[in-house]
């Protein structure tokens, strides 16, 4: 949270409330009063006062098997309210799937939230091929093309970032060395592109990059994904042609 953010923020149970939402995933949607307690660094008494008043505005709910928590139907019936789809992503999927129809390969949209790489949409390209991602879903920064890309162009203090984050081995090509990291986000910042080299998941190669707004600023990033078979050199500059000439398209809706 930066510190415009921080200056803005009056009441400190919402953030502590808003922090506790934070703590839900796919891969974990059940969660114990401790776990939170731990995730968001505060004591196990304050969070449970935190859940009490939260189950009773159905935000959240209690399973009474395990006596753990999961997000509640509150917030399904204030996404419906939420016009992010209808403004952002219904405008881009066009252009995802004109970009997936001239690469044949799976596009993703994502957005750079909490220091994490969170996806927006997805496109399956047309070649028979399942690829470990979900729209709602986090990845981390420093073994995605889509994170990379993020680190280069939405963090002003990149080093600092790479500093702070937790480079965990995912594959044995995950870039876990914080130099080799900062030094291949210097080469992303000069030629436009991030990519993944099997990093994330064996097998799978990603090239990304950025999308900016007509102004400059970062908005987003957008990737094309397959296998490492189909990505030699002549594939990934085609690829990368083909993106950045999405991202070219993409930046007059998103401004």
């Amino acid at each position: 949270m930066n510190n415009t953010t921080e200056k803005k923020i009056l009441n400190t149970s919402v953030e502590k409330a808003f922090k506790i939402l934070d703590c839900f995933s796919m891969d974990k949607i059940e969660l114990g009063v401790t776990e939170i307690a731990k995730k968001i660094g505060t004591n196990k008494s304050a969070v449970y006062r935190m859940l009490a008043t939260m189950e009773a505005l159905n935000v959240i709910q209690q399973n009474p098997e395990n006596e753990k928590y999961r997000l509640g139907l509150k917030l399904f019936e204030l996404s419906q309210k939420v016009s992010i789809h209808k403004n952002f992503i219904s405008k881009a999927r066009p252009f995802m799937e004109e970009l997936v129809k001239r690469a044949g390969e799976t596009a993703h949209l994502a957005i750079y939230k909490n220091r994490k790489v969170y996806f927006l949409d997805k496109v399956v390209g047309r070649h028979d091929l399942q690829i470990n991602s979900q729209i709602g879903t986090e990845k981390p920064l420093h073994c995605t093309g889509l994170g990379k890309v993020m680190l280069a162009f939405a963090e002003q203090d990149y080093k600092k970032s790479i500093e702070d984050i937790q480079l965990e081995t995912i594959t044995k090509n995950t870039i876990t060395d914080r130099k080799k990291l900062i030094a291949e986000v210097e080469n992303i910042k000069k030629n436009g592109f991030a990519l993944d080299l099997e990093e994330n998941e064996i097998g799978l190669v990603c090239v990304a990059v950025p999308v900016f707004s007509t102004k400059g600023k970062f908005i987003a990033a957008i990737s094309t994904s397959g296998p490492s078979a189909r990505f030699n050199k002549n594939e990934i500059k085609t690829y990368t042609g083909d993106l950045k000439q999405t991202a070219e398209e993409l930046k007059h809706i998103f401004s």
